[in-house]
């Protein structure tokens, strides 16, 4: 009961278990979001030096290419201003102007006349687009290096692109300035394309283990408008639009804290309400075991001895019980003694009832007893041998009966009798009242034990009583073996065999009406085997099998049965 009660309790509390979980996760999923979303303010404040050089660069270009001097100078004047330019930006590595068809018109440093740029990846992203166009240029042939490069159009009065302004810096500076601002921040930091090739990243210390950087194919997953988080080996990183959508920086950070207190602190996020749910399973369980269960098992045990007739005290655990428990603990042992009560006057009332039964069948006895003996005085005063037989068989009838009723009272039983008992019984009663006449006849009896309802075991005696009074008659000589077989199947029906040897007399038995009257009357089947000296079996339904219209006519059918015996 206690392992149910706990399951139900555990049960009832599963939803509030749950809603603790899933605050439990709730609160991990928030400290993660927050921990993303300020690791992604980290990134967009780190990089705003890197930031503010590429606002610098565009905003120079755009100036360039809006100054209608640019636009109408000469090829020396150009690259005086181009010159004047690289001169106050130390970090541009190369500037040029050139045409929409890509021909120089100057450069810094100069480019031989008549030189044509190469159709870059970024040149062809600046034509497409229109506009300003940041990008890596794995080698300059101005610079003659790999540099971060720029483009701008340039537009004349009627807003056509006539061609482009260009800046570019070399990597090696812009390496500079991320190493520069990761001396503040201590992160480590690179910058991508729209591809996720690395242009440019800040050195590694070699003296500790540095965070780990994502893939290519991650960072391009990740690029978009919004800082995207994502864990890296010894680390986490943060991918920022740099300059949307040309280029990305990639922020990568040791982890403020070790993986075990990270684990710890998520075990523990999860584990509290987890706890506070087990807490309060075990409250509630503590609570049913103090003030229910332990007081419904005294109960129990008190109205196990109430059921033994013993009077219990009240135990400690009912003491404390609640009321309730207590009131029906009072109940029970009212109506347990209530209970004794009616017992002990139903046990007196049936021991009266079966002390008058047996009186009633031991003077039915004695009194057939006396018929029995009057019978026998008047066949012994009879006029002829017909009329002397005759009292005879009346007299076997009239002791068979009294045969029955014996056994009901001696045996102190009121339902059912010992039927292979009865058969044996029968059969020495019979061969001895019939005396010199069955001297040799050998008898052979074999019986199984069988029982059967009192109702039925004055008709069924009869049934073997004529039975076998038919076959000492069908003993010509008085002389020959009489066998009778007795056995009852486990769902009660009986079954028995009369069977004689010797010589057949000629004269028909008189039972052999009363015989099948008895079978009907019991539903009983009878089978015979001609031929012989006699034969017969009989096979006797249980009690269940007779019908309730059956049963009601059974007394009728007894009483005419028996006096057709008597008129025989």
């Amino acid at each position: 009961m206690r392992g149910r009660m706990a399951l139900l309790l555990g049960l009832a509390m599963l939803p509030a278990g749950a809603i603790a979980m899933q605050v439990g996760l709730n609160a991990v999923e928030a400290r993660q979001a927050a921990f993303e979303e300020t690791l992604g303010r980290r990134a967009l404040q780190s990089i705003s030096v890197e930031r503010s050089a590429i606002d610098e660069l565009r905003e120079l270009l755009r100036v360039l290419a809006a100054s209608p001097e640019l636009r109408e100078s000469g090829v020396g004047d150009c690259r005086e201003w181009l010159g004047g330019v690289v001169e106050r930006y130390r970090t541009i590595a190369s500037m040029a102007v050139t045409d929409d068809r890509g021909f120089v018109r100057c450069s810094v440093p100069a480019a031989p006349s008549g030189f044509r740029s190469r159709n870059s990846a970024l040149r062809q992203r600046a034509v497409a687009r229109d506009g300003f166009t940041i990008g890596f240029v794995e080698y300059s042939a101005l610079a003659q290096r790999p540099v971060l490069a720029a483009m701008e159009p340039i537009r004349n009065d009627a807003g056509r692109r006539v061609g482009f302004v260009s800046a570019s810096m070399a990597i090696d500076d812009l390496r500079e300035l991320l190493d520069r601002g990761r001396s503040l921040d201590g992160a480590r930091a690179v910058i991508v394309d729209l591809d996720g090739r690395i242009i440019a990243q800040s050195s590694v210390d070699r003296s500790r283990r540095a965070p780990g950087l994502p893939t290519v194919e991650q960072i391009r997953r990740m690029i978009g408008p919004e800082p995207a988080f994502i864990e890296v080996p010894h680390g986490n990183a943060v991918v920022v639009p740099l300059h949307a959508p040309d280029l990305y920086a990639v922020m990568s950070w040791a982890p403020d804290q070790s993986p075990v207190r990270r684990w710890a602190g998520l075990a523990v996020s999860i584990a509290a309400p987890l706890m506070i749910w087990l807490l309060a399973i075990g409250a509630g369980w503590f609570a049913i075991e103090i003030f229910v269960a332990r007081p419904l098992s005294q109960l129990e045990s008190a109205a196990r001895g109430f059921a033994r007739g013993e009077d219990v005290m009240e135990g400690p655990s009912l003491a404390s019980a609640p009321d309730e428990i207590r009131s029906l603990r009072r109940t029970l042992a009212a109506m347990a003694k209530t209970l004794r009560g009616r017992e002990q006057r139903l046990i007196e009332a049936l021991s009266e009832e079966r002390a008058l039964l047996r009186e009633v069948h031991h003077r039915v006895k004695n009194n057939l007893q006396m018929v029995a003996s009057l019978l026998n005085i008047q066949a012994r005063d009879a006029r002829d041998e017909s009329e002397a037989w005759g009292l005879a068989r009346a007299h076997d009838r009239v002791q068979l009966m009294a045969l029955v009723h014996q056994r009901i009272y001696s045996s102190g039983e009121v339902r059912a009798l010992r039927l292979d008992d009865l058969a044996a019984e029968i059969a020495r009663q019979l061969l001895q009242s019939r005396g010199a006449q069955a001297k040799d006849v050998t008898p052979k009896i074999d019986v199984g034990e069988a029982r059967v309802d009192v109702d039925r075991a004055v008709p069924l005696a009869f049934l073997i009583g004529e039975g076998i009074s038919a076959a000492l008659d069908s003993l010509a000589d008085a002389r020959g073996e009489l066998a009778l077989s007795l056995r009852q199947d486990p769902d009660g029906e009986a079954r028995f065999a009369i069977i004689t040897s010797g010589q057949a007399a000629n004269t028909p038995s008189p039972s052999t009406r009363l015989i099948d009257a008895f079978a009907r009357q019991l539903g009983a089947s009878v089978g015979r085997t001609p031929g012989s000296a006699f034969a017969l079996w009989v096979r006797v339904p249980p009690a269940a099998h007779n019908s309730a219209a059956g049963q009601s006519d059974s007394a009728t059918r007894q009483d005419h049965t028996q006096q057709q015996a008597g008129a025989e």
